[in-house]
């Protein structure tokens, strides 16, 4: 046993030195790979054109020689937060493809074309007339690209190159694309607050695409043939250099706001329905509530010169045309930019969308279901803006100012009611003095119950018929179009309802028919002036105040948009108010 002890630990000494030895020996291990050194955000691409974000890389990144050779790299800065206005920006869409997004400063300017303009489209009326812009936006650098409209929407309905702009886009089309854009962009945190991607309207499109000139071309520069005309040439592609086809964009001279193609190339779809220019001057216009036909402006590669000018509307159905493009704007949403909130208390806030000036027509016309003799029709203008409330003044939002309820109908959430008139303006009056001090009252405003004409014009909202909704009664004391829009005798609404139930008005009001009646500012009088009027106030003195907008009590023809009821200053379980913040009188 001894000598075999021996002889094991002889060869396991063997085995020990000659596995040391052995891990003594130098090794070499090595793989190859490409370093990228980068900024920005890093993206990869096996064919060139579909490219796909690197997540999570870093400068250097490293790829294996093998993968490397199979693939290609390019980095790029990436909006990761949402654009600042006043600055130009660029947007990363899906599949890698870029979107640039150039700043348009507010401003006023002369739309339409002069008479002496040469090419000047009667037909589709350019009336030359003052328009002024009281809000900034962003506007594509270019119009909307095939690789663009495939990067948002999955296809695209033509194929003349992704750097062509996409055409045989509807308006429907258009605005679909544009709102999958704001999906996408707010998913991605990238969307300003109070904004959203749209068509711009007429007047945005013209606007920026003058860029401060006053001439037939943003060139600054006018027509010298209606055809053929070299002019054209520098700024468009048209059917004096175009072969009758697209051509990718921004190969032509930018205007003085970095805005290329924005004549000739593809016609662009705007938001706007049609309707003629007047001479009056108007303030951010955005075209009447409805309509058959959208216009557009720029002309396309087909068209002679005579439709490659700022001033030229083309106007057509919601149709994809050969011709028909579009150029995306990221614009302030109506709702989110011309409304305030007030905070009344730490739970309870006032929201009254931004009404602009504007003239229609007071009253009804004598052939309307239920009107009554009083409501002669006739002109109104109201120059100056306000605001007036979203909803009804509710219950809650009374008792956080007055510190009372006085309501028969109880509930946080429904109008007050058992207010009179004296009620409504010692409300007003708290409001006023409560935003003074806070540092939030509008200079030159205050709170108050809106006057009769305010009340309507922003009932209707643009419509001309019986109920704002565009609609007419099919029966004066109870008919489905009435259902719609207001609480009334005819559903069942024998007491105050929730304010914001009803469809709202095309202005974002709701409760305007039914639910309470609402008090106005004026003293009551029996007839209306014959003429046209301006910023009517109503008699200085009188015995009975003004309501509007009937009530959950009444049948449907007295919660008409003309409809006009009065009362002594006193309170009753279905009278109400809508405050309104307004030039001080």
């Amino acid at each position: 046993m001894f000598a075999n002890q021996k002889l094991w630990a002889g060869l396991l000494g063997l085995a020990l030195t000659a596995a040391m030895a052995q891990a003594a020996e130098p090794t070499i291990d090595y793989a190859i790979k490409m370093e990228i050194t980068f900024t920005g955000v890093l993206y990869q691409s096996t064919d060139g054109v579909n490219w796909t974000k690197v997540e999570g890389a870093v400068s250097p990144y490293y790829v294996p020689m093998d993968d490397a050779r199979k693939m290609l790299f390019c980095s790029k800065d990436e909006l990761d937060h949402p654009p600042t206005p006043g600055d130009d920006f660029t947007t990363s869409l899906p599949r890698g493809v870029d979107l640039g997004m150039n700043w348009i400063n507010p401003g006023t300017f002369m739309m339409g074309s002069p008479d002496d303009e040469l090419g000047r489209n009667i037909a589709e009326n350019e009336q030359q007339h003052q328009v002024t812009l009281t809000q900034g936006y962003w506007i594509g650098k270019y119009p909307v690209t095939e690789a663009q409209y495939k990067s948002v929407i999955g296809s695209s309905p033509s194929s003349d190159g992704d750097d062509h702009p996409v055409h045989y886009v509807s308006w429907s089309n258009a605005t679909n694309f544009c709102a999958k854009l704001t999906e996408i962009e707010r998913a991605a945190g990238r969307l300003p607050k109070g904004y959203e991607y749209s068509l711009p309207t007429e007047a945005q499109w013209q606007y920026a695409c003058r860029a401060g000139t006053t001439t037939a071309l943003y060139t600054g520069k006018n027509l010298t043939d209606a055809y053929i005309c070299p002019n054209v040439d520098e700024v468009a592609w048209y059917v004096g250099n175009s072969n009758n086809q697209s051509h990718p964009v921004g190969q032509k001279k930018p205007n003085a706001w970095g805005l290329y193609d924005m004549l000739g190339n593809v016609w662009e779809w705007c938001w706007d329905y049609f309707e003629p220019f007047t001479a009056d001057p108007v303030v951010d216009p955005k075209g009447p509530a409805t309509g058959t036909r959208h216009t557009g402006g720029g002309g396309f590669y087909g068209d002679p010169a005579s439709r490659i000018r700022s001033g030229y509307r083309y106007v057509d159905s919601d149709y994809g045309f050969v011709f028909s493009g579009f150029r995306v704007a990221l614009v302030a949403v109506a709702s989110s930019v011309n409304s305030i909130t007030v905070p009344l208390s730490d739970s309870v806030n006032l929201e009254l969308n931004w009404i602009e000036p504007g003239t229609f027509m007071m009253g009804s016309p004598e052939d309307e279901l239920g009107r009554y003799s009083n409501e002669t029709q006739h002109q109104v203008t109201l120059t100056k803006d306000y605001w007036l409330g979203k909803y009804e003044v509710t219950q809650a939002q009374y008792e956080a100012v007055m510190g009372t309820n006085p309501s028969y109908w109880k509930g946080a959430n429904l109008p007050v009611d058992m207010v009179s008139w004296s009620d409504a303006m010692d409300f007003c009056a708290k409001l006023t003095a409560s935003e003074k001090a806070a540092g939030r009252l509008p200079n030159g405003y205050e709170y108050t119950l809106p006057t009769e004409a305010q009340w309507e014009y922003a009932c209707r909202a643009g419509t001309t018929t019986a109920l704002n909704s565009g609609k007419n009664l099919s029966d004066k004391d109870r008919c489905p179009e009435m259902n719609e829009v207001g609480w009334y005798d005819g559903n069942f609404a024998l007491k105050t309802h929730l304010v914001g139930q009803m469809k709202p008005n095309a202005w974002g009001l709701y409760d305007m028919h039914g639910n309470v009646f609402e008090w106005c500012l004026d003293w009551y009088e029996e007839n209306y002036p014959t003429s046209a009027v301006t910023d009517p106030t109503g008699p200085e003195t009188g015995e009975y105040r003004v309501l509007r907008g009937g009530s959950y009590y009444d049948y449907a023809n007295y919660c008409r948009s003309a409809y006009r009821y009065f009362y002594a200053d006193a309170g009753w379980a279905h009278f109400g108010f809508r405050v309104a913040l307004a030039p001080v009188k």
